[in-house]
């Protein structure tokens, strides 16, 4: 059967894929990209945004919600995705959002103009036809100084990949169930995984490569390993491809992997030596990391991008870091000092830095405009009244500015856009979004306000649609109390269920704080 009448078969009603947020996606994110290259993107806050793929809006949806003065759109040929997400857009009441049940070859120019157009797990598993759709969709229906985002697995890295999945496919191939399929895959993934020598160099890919696979759902190795089409490009070739769409390269979603500097000197000077432009330059760094998948950023060939970061262009952003001073730190002293994330510390001498740093640890995961963080930083340095300067020439913005950008290419700080709508103060009535609210009675996974999900244990499920911003702690456990006594909550004392009124409440009331505590650590509280 031919491709294209594969895709208009889809799969994706027969086995829905999980819709869930995807943080790299959020316009807030393409917008901080574009704004370091120079571009002046349109305003998140107001903006038009389309998702091509969208499923069933789980992506989309949070979005929008924050955001209740741009319009979101998302399309998707899946009906049965279509219309779980409608439901949920009703059952909230979103009035900025809406899918559409649309097949990508349909699409023209009275879709209308969009400022952020997001494609996120389609491209690669489209026959060409549509992929080059996508691109022209990208193309046409794209503000002048719009921005889009594409993913896509690539080569090198997918050339392994690629052979597990031929193998899967080869495995799955006489059973049309796709339940069957998923079974007979995972079943020959783990005999692979049993047989395969650990010590030889295959083996050591390939199990590298089996593991992975064996933790993922069946959704996921259904659609992503046993699709008909899988069609991965280098990055040259994808370049390519856009620019024959009247597009050009802006730079990836995860801006640490375009960093040059994040090499060794030796091979920094390898790449500059066999690179010409950007577009040699992305390649050879994927040669070097045998990269398998890419989140890139595209706009209209007439923009005019300036490829050297300035610093001062932090000065528009808001920052945010998950480092933590390693011992004390001196802020006035050019000693040593050190600050840790999750994958790599930080070392620095300089005062400033070490008091912006310190300033973000203690506010985290809050962010703080970047002119702001400068004027704490000054008077944690000398003591005096914060001054907000914004000036670029100022010899402190340049001594903050540049280490700040050097670990944005790290991880160790985050910047955005726009402020956090969050906050880790607990409000006497606190609130969190509606669409969580929702979430909570689906299920044990919800989206948090940083465009992530977060899971639920029991009692969190029950507590998280209580906070509308129309309760206070006591009347909380009032209705928790309720639904101990109509059997919806059970609370228990050495095994056995507890009955006595007030021993429910004194026992409700320790887990409803480390509850709500836990709520503003992860970013679900509305600020």
């Amino acid at each position: 059967m031919h491709a294209e009448a594969l895709w208009r078969m889809n799969s994706y009603d027969a086995v829905p894929y999980p819709s869930y947020p995807y943080p790299q996606t959020h316009p807030d994110r393409l917008a901080t990209i574009a704004t370091l290259f120079g571009m002046q993107s349109p305003d998140v806050r107001t903006a038009r945004v389309l998702e091509i793929g969208s499923a069933a809006g789980m992506n989309l949806l949070p979005m929008a919600e924050q955001l209740p003065d741009a319009t979101f759109v998302g399309i998707d040929y899946s009906s049965r995705q279509v219309e779980e997400g409608q439901r949920a857009i009703d059952e909230i009441g979103l009035e900025n959002a809406e899918l559409r049940h649309v097949n990508i070859l349909d699409v023209d120019e009275s879709l209308g103009e969009f400022d952020y157009i997001l494609c996120h797990g389609v491209y690669s598993w489209a026959p060409r036809d549509v992929q080059d759709k996508i691109l022209e969709i990208c193309q046409q229906n794209l503000a002048p100084l719009g921005v889009a985002y594409v993913s896509y697995n690539t080569h090198p890295g997918w050339r392994m990949r690629g052979m597990i999945r031929d193998m899967m496919v080869y495995r799955a191939q006489e059973f049309a169930n796709p339940t069957d399929r998923v079974r007979q895959a995972r079943a020959l993934l783990e005999f692979l995984a049993a047989s395969t020598p650990k010590e030889d160099p295959y083996g050591i890919l390939l199990n590298r490569e089996l593991e992975m696979l064996l933790g993922k759902e069946d959704a996921y190795l259904y659609h992503d390993h046993l699709e008909e089409v899988n069609d991965p490009v280098y990055f040259y070739q994808f370049a390519e491809r856009a620019a024959a769409q009247g597009l050009q390269y802006v730079g990836e979603a995860d801006f640490r992997v375009m960093s040059i500097r994040n090499f060794s000197r030796e091979v920094q000077a390898m790449l500059h030596s066999v690179a010409s432009d950007e577009i040699q330059m992305e390649q050879y760094m994927d040669f070097v990391r045998n990269r398998t998948f890419r989140q890139t950023l595209l706009c209209h060939q007439d923009v005019v991008l300036e490829r050297q970061i300035k610093a001062e262009r932090l000065l528009d952003l808001h920052i945010s870091s998950t480092a933590k001073p390693v011992g004390e730190v001196d802020v006035r002293s050019t000693e040593k000092s050190k600050f840790s994330s999750a994958e790599t510390t930080l070392e620095t001498t300089e005062p400033i830095v070490k008091a912006a740093m310190l300033q973000m640890s203690e506010i985290y995961p809050v962010a703080i405009s970047f002119a702001d963080l400068l004027g704490v930083a000054r008077s944690r340095i000398t003591d005096a009244p914060v001054l907000v300067d914004t000036g670029s020439a100022s010899a402190d913005t340049a001594k903050l500015a540049e280490p700040m950008l050097r670990c944005f290419e790290t991880a160790h700080v985050q910047l955005s856009v726009l402020p956090s709508p969050y906050t880790t103060k607990i409000k006497e009535k606190p609130c969190t979004t509606a669409l969580a609210r929702y979430q909570a009675g689906q299920g044990n996974r919800v989206t948090n306000l940083r465009h992530q999900l977060t899971n639920l244990d029991d009692l969190s499920r029950h507590v998280l649609p209580l906070l509308d911003g129309t309760r206070d702690r006591a009347q909380m456990i009032d209705d928790l109390v309720e639904l101990v006594q109509d059997g919806s909550l059970q609370v228990s004392q050495d095994g056995a269920p507890v009955s006595d009124e007030a021993v429910i409440r004194q026992a409700l009331a320790g887990p409803l704080d480390q509850f709500l505590s836990s709520a503003a650590a992860n970013c679900l509280l509305l600020s």
